[in-house]
């Protein structure tokens, strides 16, 4: 896989031959988590429960996913497959825009070996297909972001500034750490003089104007709805009691710790490939300086994250959020590296990350096939136990801790009404039975309702009620306890 770099508008065999296996893998996974089916994941029943109409602001997530988790919704119906194909179409069009715009510049052999790099990054290419949403967005927005930056430095022109713009839009709209990308990688082209010519242009501010035009209304709804806007963010500054480090330290920790390992796998790839022939960088192919701009993107965006993690005291840190600096590391390492590989280690890397494909396929049907995971609960049967404690003929309304039993009772019950997707936190007038699910915590039930105006609204006292919920794949006698409180209300609930 020598081939010279494509012409900016045609598409060799191999390319085709590359992209179709990605297209391939991504409609197997498709597939196959739609005919296995079993209950929803947080991410999945997140947008059950919420992305079912249009709006300009959903929560604490950006709305993006959810806009285009509505439309797929309406394309094929709120099902299993309107979930699992559009988080695979943004996958894929991850992998092929972060190839294309390689193959701007770069042979097909190192494209390839680039491309891979996404694939070698667990946090991408296991998580984002077990739950991924919101972030599955950004990193579609991010690759064709690269894209049009690489299309721009091969042939200037001025629609790439706009279709720039409308990425950053895009990136924008989709996760608040989608900035940091195109941030560190015009940083970075500063040392390139080549790129830093093409990118550091009067045209670029065409750009940035669009993308502030389009982001208007929605982070203008979210300076109107500042506490929902930013309702999680507690989550940062989750710790253990238990540790001797101190919150601040236990987030630098957490930082170092979860920065390698998403790394590793990477790194030890391009180790083992490279120390049979040791050759030297640049010995096997030139890759015109991107593999060190991406490489110095993503440190930068490790820094900046680090300085972020410092100055905000944040002390709970996952790998998903730093991938705006992960996978221009891991791409630029596979490229920089790649120049030093022979073809039979290049080979070698690409047979391994096809093993790793299937092993990935294989592990994800493993996953709903057994085990006592959130993935094989038997939720219906949940819904099944509140209905037998509400009036059937009355709209019942369900709040939670979390998204995963909204989103899997609503899949099972689409006429019930999940509160977050109440709009002004107004209840229906006919709603006659409130159920919070997941706590046996009346403080925490008592939180919802106030939450909701309702507290006045509740006839007597609330019944707590647990239902113990088997699995899909395992013995009878091995269940979960799920505890939930039934408000009966009065003169429907407004």
């Amino acid at each position: 896989m020598t081939t010279a770099p494509s012409t900016p508008d045609t598409l060799t065999r191999q390319d085709r031959l590359f992209l179709g296996l990605v297209f391939g893998y991504f409609a197997i996974q498709t597939a196959l988590r739609t005919a296995l089916g079993g209950s929803l994941e947080m991410d999945e029943a997140e947008m059950i429960a919420l992305a079912q109409d249009f709006r300009l602001g959903y929560g604490p997530q950006l709305p993006l996913f959810n806009w285009l988790q509505a439309a797929a919704f309406s394309l094929f119906g709120v099902n299993t497959f309107a979930l699992t194909v559009l988080k695979n179409l943004l996958l894929c069009l991850t992998y092929a825009g972060v190839y294309l715009g390689l193959r701007h510049k770069l042979t097909v052999r190192l494209s390839v070996l680039g491309t891979l790099g996404l694939l070698l990054l667990p946090n991408l290419s296991w998580e984002g297909q077990r739950a991924g949403s919101h972030t599955i967005a950004m990193l579609a927005a991010m690759a064709w972001s690269f894209w049009v930056l690489m299309r721009q430095w091969r042939t200037a022109h001025l629609w790439h500034w706009i279709a720039f713009g409308l990425l950053l839009a895009a990136g924008g709209l989709s996760k608040y750490n989608f900035w940091l990308f195109p941030l560190t990688l015009y940083l970075s082209a500063i040392w390139l003089p080549e790129l830093r010519k093409a990118l550091w242009r009067r045209e670029a501010l065409l750009s940035l104007v669009l993308a502030s035009l389009l982001l208007v209304l929605p982070y203008g709804w979210i300076v109107s709805h500042l506490d929902t806007a930013f309702s999680s963010a507690q989550k940062l500054y989750y710790f253990s009691d238990d540790s001797a480090l101190s919150p601040r330290q236990q987030g630098l920790l957490e930082f170092v710790t979860q920065s390698l390992v998403a790394l590793l796998l990477t790194l030890l790839t391009l180790l083992l490939a490279w120390l049979p022939a040791r050759k030297p960088l640049g010995s096997a192919g030139n890759d015109f300086g991107i593999g060190v701009w991406l490489m110095r993107a993503g440190v930068f965006g490790l820094l900046l994250s680090l300085i972020g993690v410092i100055a905000s005291g944040t002390s709970d840190i996952q790998a998903r959020w730093l991938l705006p600096a992960l996978i221009p590391l891991s791409v630029g390492l596979m490229v920089r590296v790649g120049t030093a590989l022979t073809l039979r280690a290049s080979r070698n890397v690409m047979r391994f990350s096809a093993l790793l494909a299937l092993l990935l396929v294989a592990a994800m049907a493993d996953i709903r096939l057994r085990g006592a995971g959130s993935d094989s609960m038997r939720v219906d049967l949940l819904a099944e136990d509140i209905e037998r404690h509400c009036d059937p003929d009355a709209p019942v309304l369900i709040g939670s801790t979390g998204y995963y039993f909204l989103g899997n009772l609503k899949f099972h019950r689409p006429d019930w009404i999940a509160l977050p997707s109440l709009k002004d936190r107004i209840l229906p007038e006919a709603a006659a039975c409130l159920v919070v699910v997941n706590t046996d915590d009346p403080a925490q039930a008592e939180a919802v309702l106030q939450q909701y105006d309702a507290t006045s609204r509740v006839i007597g006292t609330p019944e707590r009620v647990t239902a113990a919920l088997p699995y899909r794949f395992e013995p009878p006698e091995r269940t979960k306890d799920v505890s939930y409180f039934v408000h009966k209300l009065k003169n429907g609930a407004r």
